[in-house]
């Protein structure tokens, strides 16, 4: 089927045959490729028409091509179905996530409860720079008496030294200087009164003897406040009786009475 467009180039190629002053032998026909119109004699309005001729053969040869070309896809055999060719999904790979580093949560401190006692107790009493402090004989470690100390170099102030004893090294507390931050003088202790199972010892300068006291005699602490090492007070001898475990952590953390690192 020709379209409109090339109707109208056929209706104008014709218009101009009819235009013709002399008929043609031969009926004119349609080509793709017209053959060039030799004139049998040299005529400006003749070889003007041709021009006209040749340029409409020309568009109807241009416009067949464009409809051959466009009408070529299209064909397909009458009983067998359009070929699809299968379209493969391909997703985009998905963004490896680079592993942020994994951050060990410090483990936490155990939480603090108040030293456990038998209802009647033995604990014993001795003094540092006129402070009297007391420790059940349950968490007392051993007494001993002071000998050659050892310094060591980037410890605390409170930090007196090493003492050697029976092949055991003691860590020495410079307990007034631990007690009382700012303290500056230099102390005369006697003795080295150790905590528990650890290493730590707590310089002093006067024992006091034991007593047997009863958990109604204590003032007990229900929570460890700003000084966990405090268990509670004697109210009779008006003293500190010390939580051991809670004092020995201070110590491992390198703090002092109050809780900072001097």
């Amino acid at each position: 089927m020709m379209n409109q467009r090339q109707f109208a180039a056929l209706d104008d190629y014709f218009g101009a045959l009819l235009e013709e002053s002399e008929p043609r032998p031969q009926a004119a026909v349609v080509s793709a490729r017209p053959e060039p119109v030799v004139p049998a004699y040299a005529d400006p309005q003749e070889d003007e028409r041709r021009r006209s001729l040749e340029t409409l053969l020309a568009t109807v040869a241009e416009l067949k091509e464009e409809e051959a070309a466009a009408a070529e896809p299209a064909e397909q055999l009458p009983d067998q179905a359009p070929k699809v060719t299968p379209q493969v999904k391909t997703e985009a790979p998905a963004p490896v996530a680079t592993p942020e580093p994994v951050v060990q949560p410090e483990p936490a401190a155990p939480a603090w409860r108040n030293m456990d006692t038998e209802a009647r107790f033995q604990a014993l009493f001795f003094e540092v720079a006129g402070m009297t402090f007391a420790v059940p004989l349950t968490h007392l470690g051993g007494i001993y008496q002071l000998s050659k100390l050892t310094s060591l170099f980037g410890k605390p102030a409170w930090f007196s030294g090493i003492m050697t004893e029976r092949e055991r090294q003691l860590s020495v507390v410079d307990t007034a200087r631990w007690a009382m931050p700012g303290h500056t003088q230099d102390e005369e202790y006697q003795y080295v009164v150790t905590l528990g199972e650890s290493s730590w010892g707590l310089a002093c300068h006067q024992l006091k003897g034991t007593a047997q006291l009863s958990r109604e005699q204590v003032k007990w602490r229900t929570t460890p406040g700003s000084r966990p090492w405090l268990a509670g007070m004697v109210k009779e001898k008006m003293c500190a009786l010390l939580h051991v475990d809670a004092l020995i952590a201070l110590l491992e953390q390198g703090k002092n009475i109050d809780g900072q690192r001097v």
